[in-house]
């Protein structure tokens, strides 16, 4: 830290792994990360690919004028480096509050905020998929592996699961829409992730990306909406009225058809299953998110009613 003249300042920042800390580089307020580096040569290699594809291309967004975090080039003119154990990164920080479950920005202008980047993201060129990547095409191959009945030994919860991959492997496989050509997603796109600011609050930024991967567009709706389309955060259903507010912002800065909006349904109930292969292949005994699952799942054909009302 000394080296790359970084000072930690007062503040909490939560990470989704390993640590984080507010800093201070060169009169610039930055979020800096540090996680665990795996033993082994191929992790090592894995890690940090991981690391390049993604400060590369949120430099790019950056670049365009999105608001999103930079990296900051603090350790020898790389955001990134290898220290004590440790993959460390550095990107600027995006002052404010998430937007979480408060009523102010509305999912009309957070859905707006979401089609704006995905038109930015598209001009945003990158080399080929992120290394640590589960695109939703993936999913169905691990969960109908037998890796599955490690991380579930209850035969009726893994007979449940295997159905609905291979429901979702013939919904991917069938399903043909104008917005299909992929992008960088954020793969988060919860109101978690939108940073406001003002009063009344609007958007000021979108944070953490470290879901981004290449895919579909359509995903990132449907998995901002997995969290963000709840009533609150313990339900195992949908607001449809919240997710039509949704796609009604997103349709007014970015194309989406009838088809498009029925195929949503798909993307929700996958990011569910997204998660449990996640975990899956890492060998851990947790499907917990089934419930919502099987709800999105059994809810498909209003969900996508729903959703192609809600278009102009």
């Amino acid at each position: 830290m000394q080296d790359a003249s970084l000072l930690v300042v007062p503040g909490l920042i939560r990470a989704r792994e390993g640590w984080a800390w507010l800093v201070d580089w060169r009169g610039i307020r930055g979020v800096l990360r540090g996680r665990p580096v795996p033993a082994g040569s191929t992790a090592h290699g894995h890690l940090v690919d991981d690391a390049r594809w993604l400060h590369e291309f949120l430099a790019g967004l950056a670049a365009l004028g999105f608001p999103s975090p930079r990296p900051l080039p603090s350790f020898g003119g790389q955001s990134w480096t290898l220290a004590g154990g440790l993959l460390w990164e550095i990107v600027s920080f995006l002052p404010g509050h998430e937007a979480g479950w408060e009523s102010e920005p509305s999912m009309e202008v957070i859905g707006a905020l979401l089609g704006r980047y995905h038109t930015t993201a598209r001009r945003v060129e990158v080399t080929g998929q992120r290394p640590s990547a589960i695109p939703l095409a993936d999913v169905p191959r691990i969960l109908l592996s037998r890796q599955l009945a490690t991380a579930c030994p209850d035969p009726a919860r893994a007979a449940a699961i295997r159905q609905l991959a291979e429901r979702l492997a013939g919904e991917l496989e069938t399903s043909h829409h104008p917005s299909a050509t992929p992008i960088v997603i954020h793969g988060d796109f919860t109101n978690h992730n939108v940073i406001a600011d003002g009063m009344p609050p609007s958007p000021a930024g979108v944070i953490d990306f470290q879901l981004a991967h290449v895919e579909v567009p359509l995903a990132d709706l449907g998995y901002g909406l997995w969290r963000s389309g709840r009533p609150h955060q313990d339900a195992d259903c949908l607001d449809l009225a919240r997710l039509q507010r949704f796609i009604r912002g997103y349709a007014t800065t970015a194309p989406l058809s009838a088809s498009d909006a029925c195929a949503i349904p798909t993307f929700l109930y996958g990011r569910g299953l997204q998660m449990i292969a996640k975990r899956v292949r890492a060998g851990r005994a947790d499907t917990g998110m089934l419930a919502e699952v099987q709800w999105l799942s059994a809810h498909a054909t209003a969900i996508a009613d729903a959703a192609a009302a809600a278009l102009p």
